[in-house]
């Protein structure tokens, strides 16, 4: 299960490659976001639905190229305590505070419910993270951010190839970030995106980080910007890599998340887990990282011991929601930059009564 055929992918490159060599002004091809980098974005459009599609280095850079691009500095921003560094390094180092909210138990996502009392005269967006590939609920956001004219981010890394309510992760948000890089759903070595239907959002972020050559595709040859201060374009092996295999990654996924929705069936069935509302069908996650929370009556042991009798290629060791607010150095380092909502300080007191762990696939592990 899971292996894609590479062929295309490989002579593609090599073609590329060999291309550039024999004739270097082909080089300069990707500049103006013409080739893969342009059928990559086309693909990306199609499949959320959206105006635009702009491909990054990297998911940092598209925040970080975001943040620049409508001026996002020097305000509050609501999002998940249960984060990673890449995700919020770019609103701190534009001098942004962040105001963390407390998650749900079960998803461990953004909990909803918080986000009308998290709320102060400060915040200007909100930012949302799909942990473990499983889709916040971005409508309701929407609406919130709607209701309360705030600016919605759905970083979204983790979470390509997942659905909830028939909608691609992260839709509903204004802004829209993705991944590419090593352990995501769909892999090119290195990259990212930033998806929208904006029009301000899109032209900024190319006018800040993308090439004057891609500039003048779009704006005119002479209304481009020579000091673009982010060079964030993807790099065109990338692009190539990851339009290539684009449909075969995605069929790919579709199994996994079949296997990885039948285990956690089995898993519930035998008494070994609590249910898992938050993933209905095989779609609503991409499994990136299977989070469950085990009954008071198992352990992890007895998960482990079921795993090998049922031949599965996944092993469970325990996990425990890293917060980010409540980290030793993040503290240290960002004193006076942050602030959590009271039902995250009043959720805090009472994590060691939960009791999560975590799957990872293996294949190897599994007996032939």
């Amino acid at each position: 299960m899971y292996k894609m055929e590479l062929p295309n992918a490989i002579a593609s490159l090599q073609e590329y490659i060999e291309g550039c060599i024999r004739q270097p002004s082909m080089q300069l091809q990707h500049l103006s976001g013409a080739g893969a980098t342009h059928f990559l974005e086309e693909k990306l459009r199609t499949y959320y639905g959206k105006k635009h599609a702009v491909t990054f280095s990297n998911a940092t850079t598209a925040l970080q190229t975001l943040c620049v691009a409508i001026g996002l500095n020097n305000a509050e921003i609501l999002t998940s305590p249960i984060n990673w560094g890449g995700s919020v390094a770019p609103f701190l180092f534009h001098r942004n505070k962040l105001r963390f909210t407390s998650f749900d138990p079960v998803s461990l996502n953004l909990a909803l419910r918080d986000l009308p009392s998290a709320i102060t005269q400060k915040t200007k967006a909100v930012l949302s993270v799909d942990f473990n590939g499983t889709p916040v609920d971005s409508e309701t956001v929407r609406d919130f951010c709607s209701l309360n004219n705030l600016l919605y981010i759905s970083d979204s890394a983790q979470s390509l190839g997942s659905f909830l309510n028939g909608k691609p992760a992260g839709y509903y948000a204004d802004a829209i970030v993705l991944s590419f890089s090593p352990g995501k759903s769909f892999f090119a070595g290195e990259g990212g995106a930033l998806i929208t239907d904006d029009d301000t959002i899109y032209e900024k972020s190319l006018w800040y980080s993308q090439h004057p050559s891609r500039q003048k595709t779009v704006f005119g040859l002479s209304n481009y910007y020579d000091y673009a201060p982010i060079n964030g374009r993807m790099n065109p092996l990338s692009a190539i890599l990851l339009n290539e295999t684009f449909e075969d990654t995605y069929n790919a996924l579709k199994e996994y998340q079949i296997e990885c929705f039948r285990l956690i069936g089995q898993l519930q069935s035998h008494n070994l887990i609590e249910e898992t509302p938050h993933i209905p069908a095989p779609s609503a996650s991409t499994f990136f990282g299977l989070t469950l929370k085990l009954k008071k009556s198992s352990s992890i042991k007895q998960v482990n011991e079921f795993l090998k009798l049922q031949n599965q290629s996944f092993f469970a060791d325990e996990y425990f929601p890293r917060l980010i607010p409540f980290e030793a150095s993040f503290r240290k380092q960002f004193k006076r930059r942050f602030s959590c909502s009271n039902a995250l300080v009043e959720q805090n007191k009472t994590m060691q009564q939960n009791h999560w762990f975590r799957l990872t696939y293996s294949p190897s592990i599994a007996t032939v």
